[in-house]
């Protein structure tokens, strides 16, 4: 980046990919007014005025999300609703609320200024968290403070455009992302945010391109000034020449080609070409996912990350709360399965007050199926809401961070003793719910033979697992070079875990990122995996892949990386395969 900050050349700059597509337009520039802080009152005479005005803020910001929402429903159907129903819940929370008018009446503060000290206090814990997932949460927050503050002071926010361009701005929100128009919405480029926040995955499912920059760029790229955005490379081309620009526009042609192609074939069987059927679930985190889970006709949720709802709002969910959210997304999506999985805090996962300040290295202490053996009534309620949601659709339960067969034990006797006390007080359940073990630590990999007399199917975590085998913490930047799954040493064990559980007639899925790796699919097929769990978005380009192939190819690639030594040599290999057989793929690799 110039040290000027002047972009008066090309300027070629590298960010974070967040929706995939080729954006080339001049720059539209929204940039919401800021508020300096210091300039709020902090020592109010009218408390209650104060108060009063407080509460019509939210109201006009409640207003504010329902007309996006209606806006969101006219022009994109209902396939965003939970995330807008997300927000207004947020807004609502009467525990936040209560803790803004405390601050108003004990500091006298003016109500702008609450809400900008107590929202800020919040976001600072999302953005200080290792996970991603619950980290971008931190923007809502964000988006929630400005929008408040912007009703409190009288601020309005122009959203139009007058021509098709790039949306360059410090971050955007749901609303933000559907009020503008979008059939001048080229891109979107902006300086905060990730794959996984509520933008990033509007601009997905809107199929526009977008780039968080993390160069500030908003405050120096001009109005009008041509940019380029890569959402396949997270590139940003500022000023670009004609060769460019030119280079640029035929990515974009073959790749909206290769879109309309993909798309078209979206509804068809996950079937390889020598006729083996293909099982293809998506992963989710929270609930306005299910959309995407229909859009790109999974079959069924293969992981529900159920941690959102405990970290979101920093609390414990009550009986009630997580059974309604079970109980939509079995709704919705029934008679596809989906497997739910219990309480994973821990590691980079943290719960205020649920947490051991002392542990030395959190991913090898009290996480996950250890924590919630140690706090019995938290994993009894959440086991609770999820039977009591099971009669509405077809509900499994996963298990995570299984080391010992202890632990299947312990948890089928909680498990039976929450049936029994739902019996005992006339609730309606399904008295067949599935529980299924995770195979994400060596341990359990070695002996999934044994695991198999209490579990009732499996799925393989590869993320964990790789960490765990190579005794690499992948969260941390010194080290996470060399993590790779690639390693023939995690390729053991997951080849090891499908064939003794094919071997028990269990079934078993892999939900990890590895999953949806395309140079990974062949080699898994090989291996005898027959059922696959993603990200929704990488499904269509998993089901292109399958049905390039034959089964028979892949178990003689297996066999060829079989005496490789290195994970980067299998990678390269199977990365060959990729190309030979699905040569169009390339804007996905």
């Amino acid at each position: 980046m110039p040290k000027n900050k002047q972009f008066n050349k090309t300027v070629k700059l590298s960010g974070i990919a967040t929706s995939p597509g080729i954006a080339i337009g001049p720059a539209f520039l929204f940039r919401p007014l800021s508020i300096n802080i210091a300039e709020l009152e902090s020592n109010v005479s009218d408390v209650e005025y104060e108060i009063k005005h407080f509460e019509d803020a939210i109201s006009k910001v409640s207003n504010q999300i329902s007309f996006a929402h209606h806006n969101s429903q006219q022009k994109f159907q209902d396939q965003f609703a939970d995330i807008f129903e997300s927000q207004q819940a947020f807004l609502k929370d009467p525990v936040l609320i209560n803790e803004i008018k405390q601050k108003i009446k004990e500091e006298k503060h003016s109500a702008a200024l609450a809400v900008s000290v107590i929202l800020a206090e919040k976001s600072e814990h999302f953005i200080n968290l290792e996970n991603t997932y619950f980290r971008e949460r931190a923007y809502d927050i964000i988006d929630l403070k400005q929008k408040l503050i912007n009703a409190l002071l009288g601020i309005d926010i122009d959203y139009q455009l007058s021509k098709p361009s790039i949306v360059v701005a410090d971050m955007l929100s749901p609303s933000d992302t559907v009020n503008f128009n979008r059939n001048f919405i080229l891109g979107f480029l902006t300086d905060k945010g990730g794959s996984n926040s509520h933008a990033a995955i509007l601009a997905r499912g809107l199929r526009i391109p977008s780039v968080v920059n993390g160069y500030n760029l908003s405050k120096f790229i001009q109005p009008d000034q041509l940019i380029i955005v890569d959402g396949f490379q997270g590139e940003i081309i500022i000023n670009p020449d004609e060769k460019t620009k030119e280079k640029y526009l035929n990515i974009q042609v073959e790749f909206i080609d290769f879109e309309n192609k993909l798309l078209s074939e979206i509804d068809k069987e996950a079937v390889t070409a020598d006729g083996h059927n293909i099982r293809l679930s998506a992963n989710i985190e929270f609930s306005h996912e299910v959309n995407d889970v229909k859009v790109n006709h999974a079959d069924g949720v293969g992981l529900f990350r159920t941690e959102s709802l405990f970290i979101e709002k920093q609390k414990e969910p009550s009986e009630e709360d997580q059974f309604e959210v079970y109980k939509k997304i079995l709704e919705q999506l029934n008679p596809q399965p989906v497997v739910i999985r219990t309480l994973d805090l821990g590691g980079d996962k943290i719960l205020e007050g649920y947490s051991s300040d002392n542990e030395m290295n959190p991913f090898l202490g009290w996480r996950a199926i250890r924590f919630c053996l140690d706090r019995p009534g938290i994993f009894k309620t959440q086991l609770r809401a999820i039977l009591k949601a099971s009669v509405y659709g077809k509900a499994q339960i996963l298990i995570p961070m299984i080391s010992s067969i202890e632990e299947i034990m312990g948890v089928r006797k909680i498990f039976d003793e929450v049936k029994k006390e739902l019996r005992d007080t006339g609730v309606s359940f399904d008295n067949n719910v599935p529980i299924g073990v995770m195979i994400e630590t060596p341990a359990a990999a070695m002996v999934i033979e044994h695991h198999a007399k209490y579990a009732d199917f499996f799925s393989i975590g590869t993320n964990d697992l790789t960490q765990y085998v190579l005794a690499i913490d992948r969260t941390n930047d010194k080290v996470s070079k060399y993590y790779n799954t690639f390693n023939p040493a995690v390729l053991y064990f997951i080849e090891y875990s499908i064939k003794t559980a094919k071997q028990s007639n269990k079934e078993i899925t892999l939900c990890g990122e590895f999953a949806a790796v395309p140079q990974a699919i062949p080699i898994l097929l090989g291996m005898g995996l027959r059922h696959f769990s993603m990200n929704p978005f990488y499904l269509p380009e998993a089901k292109k892949i399958i049905r390039s192939i034959k089964v028979e190819e892949c178990v003689n690639l297996l066999d060829e990386i079989r005496p490789l030594d290195t994970g980067q040599a299998i990678q390269e290999r199977c990365n060959k395969f990729i190309k030979k057989h699905v040569p169009d793929l390339k804007y996905l690799m």
